[in-house]
């Protein structure tokens, strides 16, 4: 993929900072542009895709729809024990456009399904998820982040355990500077995760479990920031991705498909087997 949109938007990220340096050069490298898009996959007993839906279509870009409507086909979910009619899920993608490592030149860009959350976005019970404290350097500097953290809750409703997955940052600056940045917002995002409490389902297929695992993007935005509308572009770089050592595996591929900024139960669904190499 070439084209003047990639190339301006990653760009773009850098050009509130004067005079890049050439460390800030190379972090730029690892700019990224995407956008969440959600749809409907219809996944059969067996595990094959026989359908997949884009919601509004009509805005989300034609590359990106024909990206989606090759690649999810491919994709193969585990199967059920028994036979059953099938499934129509709520799938939510994030499709990123990085540059190509393997091209000769810088302005060769590469377009993937990076990862994929199923079911329901929120969870089926009542919770609190007060917002952490901006750390001051970040916001003196104008660095917004997304942390994408998980939690463990247990019956009582608190945290017992919690771990942050990834966190993207919206400006560059050198690697010691990322690094710092994100270390940063993490230590912020954690010290909220304590105050953090659900109320324990009492009914339905959650009900009688022992602890919930979720996911929650935190966001930490200047005022006056405005959330990019669906069917576009963001640019950042991103983090690199770990997962909890005491995280069960779940249906998600990835950890940054989540449209909107709302809590997201873990744990339920059908499977991704061949993770998403159906990109092509």
């Amino acid at each position: 993929m070439k084209g003047w949109a990639a190339l301006v938007l990653i760009a773009a990220l850098a050009a509130p900072a004067p005079a890049m340096a050439q460390g800030r050069a190379e972090v730029r490298k690892q700019a990224e542009m995407s956008m969440v898009v959600t749809g409907t996959v219809r996944i059969a007993a067996d595990g094959r895709v026989e359908g997949v839906s884009v919601d509004r279509e009509a805005q989300v870009p034609a590359d990106v729809a024909k990206l989606i409507g090759g690649a999810v086909p491919r994709w193969r979910f585990e199967a059920l024990a028994e036979p059953a009619p099938s499934a129509d899920v709520a799938m939510t993608l994030r499709v990123a456009v990085r540059r190509d490592p393997q091209a000769q030149t810088d302005d060769t860009y590469i377009m993937r399904i990076v990862s994929a959350s199923f079911g329901e976005p929120e969870p089926p019970f009542d919770h609190s998820t007060p917002p952490p404290t901006y750390p001051t350097r970040a916001a003196m500097q104008g660095v917004p982040a997304t942390v994408y953290v998980v939690a463990r809750f247990g019956r009582d409703g608190k945290v017992r355990e919690s771990f942050v997955e990834q966190v993207n940052l919206y400006r560059v600056g050198t690697q010691a500077q990322m690094e710092w940045f994100r270390k940063s917002f993490a230590e912020a995002t954690l010290a909220a995760v304590r105050r953090w409490s659900i109320v324990p389902p009492s009914q339905g297929e959650e009900a009688g479990n022992d602890s919930w695992l979720v996911r929650v993007p935190v966001t930490f935005v200047l005022p006056g920031h405005q959330d990019k509308a669906y069917g576009q572009w963001d640019v950042y770089v991103p983090g690199p991705r770990q997962r909890a050592p005491w995280a069960r595996q779940t249906a998600d591929a990835g950890v940054d498909a989540m449209a909107g900024n709302g809590p997201r139960l873990l744990g339920g669904g059908r499977r991704l087997l061949d993770g998403l190499d159906g990109n092509g």
